[in-house]
């Protein structure tokens, strides 16, 4: 299952195994309409959206995402920590959370690991740039 996640690819199974034990990983599951995550709530984590359905609603825009997906990322570290977007359940769905203390332990040990995350962070704000009207000024 991990290895089909996309911060996990490229991980060696010897390697993943060793880290395992090592890091809090909490598994949730979510009935139909509850509210996974909202701007209400402080960002503690990555989460992937490991099976079901979920409707994700940001900025006044709405999409649907199917598992496997990672849904939170971005926003775990910095002085504003609070979910930038809301996501629902739309049908039975289970989540994998990996604490910011285990994140921080796997981008520390795990060059694949760390290699992923920066892509996936540079990927976004990247896509982000494209799809504004203005200049991005880092």
């Amino acid at each position: 299952m991990f290895l089909q996640l996309p911060l996990f690819k490229g991980i060696e199974m010897d390697d993943l195994y060793s880290m395992i034990p090592k890091i809090n990983l909490d598994f949730e599951s979510f009935q139909p309409g509850e509210i996974v995550f909202s701007p209400e709530m402080e960002a503690k984590g990555l989460i992937y959206l490991l099976k079901g359905e979920a409707k994700v609603v940001s900025i006044g825009k709405e999409r649907m995402v199917e598992g496997p997906v990672l849904l939170s990322y971005t926003e775990l570290f910095g002085a504003n920590r609070q979910f930038l977007m809301e996501t629902k359940a739309l049908n039975t769905c289970s989540t994998l959370n990996i604490d910011t203390k285990s994140l921080l332990y796997l981008l520390r040990n795990c060059p694949v690991f760390l290699t992923n995350y920066l892509s996936l962070l540079s990927d976004t704000i990247d896509s982000l740039y494209v799809n504004s009207n203005d200049f991005l000024i880092v």
